[in-house]
C-alpha cells in the first residue's frame, strides 16, 4: 500500500522535502512508517526520534486530519501528516 506523507514546520526543513509517497506492506502501522522514515531521513532519528522506538518523541502524527496513536494501522491511499507539538500563551 502507499501512503502520503506531509511534513510540517521544521520537520520539512529536517526531511528536506514537504511530502513524499511511502510504499508499506498492508496491516503497517504508524510506528512501521515512522521506521521507513527514520530510515529515509537521517535527521529524524537523531533529532527527533532518537536510536530506539520512543512514544514519547517529540512529534504529532495525524492520519487524515485525526490525531493517531503509534499502534493504528494505516490503509492504502491515507496521508499522513507528521509535525512538532505547537505551543503558544
Amino acid at each position: 500500500m502507499k501512503v502520503k506523507v506531509k511534513y510540517l514546520a521544521r520537520f520539512r526543513t529536517l526531511a528536506g522535502i514537504d511530502e513524499e509517497i511511502i510504499e508499506l506492506p498492508e496491516g503497517a502501522t504508524v510506528k512501521d512508517l515512522i521506521e521507513e522514515v527514520k530510515k529515509r531521513h537521517e535527521k529524524f532519528k537523531k533529532e527527533v526520534f532518537g536510536e530506539g522506538f520512543d512514544e514519547d518523541a517529540d512529534a504529532n502524527i495525524a492520519v487524515n486530519g485525526r490525531y493517531v496513536s503509534w499502534d493504528e494501522k494505516l490503509k492504502d491511499g491515507d496521508v499522513v501528516g507528521i509535525f512538532p507539538p505547537v505551543s503558544g500563551g
